[in-house]
């Protein structure tokens, strides 16, 4: 019979050695979250802004019997989950000209055919400052329609909401380029003869 307080294999020293040993073989490595640049669309520990969302509302500004102009007031919504300041860049690429701004109220203006309808595409980009110091944007195609009925010029527009689509993230100090993946486009013309109604 074995004596627990003198054999070595029942020490408390020999208990915490095989313990010891049996713990380093279940041991796993711990998770160490990347400080690399986001991949596209992927959330990260580096603060990635929000979600972009966006609402629209417009002026006629002019109206004749063959066409009419509209100011269109766009206001884009996102947060910074690690706080500071949000930066805003944004551009409108068709129909031409193309019109930029650096703030989440975009304001253009839009003319269009009468009886027509025009599709209106740009970009928008919202900017972090994440854990590292590093300036991250989650960029946005944006569209929209902006619509002349032919009615009279006292309700002569209409306009669709504003979709937001493919949104990718970009790692780098300033605003990234605004320019690409939104099709230049030119606006439709009206049937021929075409005349608002009085």
């Amino acid at each position: 019979m074995h004596n627990e307080s003198t054999d070595p294999r029942f020490s408390r020293r020999a208990a915490l050695r095989r313990a010891a040993i049996a713990g380093g073989v279940g041991w796993v490595a711990p998770v160490v979250l990347t400080s690399s640049p986001a991949a596209a669309g992927v959330f990260t520990a580096k603060c990635a802004p929000s979600a972009v969302t966006a609402t629209a509302g417009f002026v006629q500004t002019g109206c004749t019997a063959f066409n009419s102009t509209i100011r269109i007031t766009i206001s884009f919504n996102g947060t910074c989950p690690c706080g500071g300041t949000a930066l805003w860049c944004v551009q409108k690429n068709s129909p031409t000209p193309t019109v930029s701004g650096t703030s989440s109220v975009f304001v253009f203006s839009v003319t269009i055919s009468v009886f027509t309808t025009v599709t209106i595409r740009g970009k928008v980009a919202l900017g972090c400052t994440d854990r590292d110091g590093d300036t991250q944007y989650a960029v946005y195609d944006w569209v929209m329609t902006a619509t002349d009925n032919g009615s009279a010029c006292s309700v002569a527009n209409s306009i669709s909401g504003v979709t937001l689509s493919n949104r990718t993230l970009v790692t780098q100090s300033t605003c990234p380029s605004l320019a690409s993946l939104a099709p230049l486009s030119l606006p439709p013309a009206a049937p021929p003869g075409a005349r608002r109604q009085e």
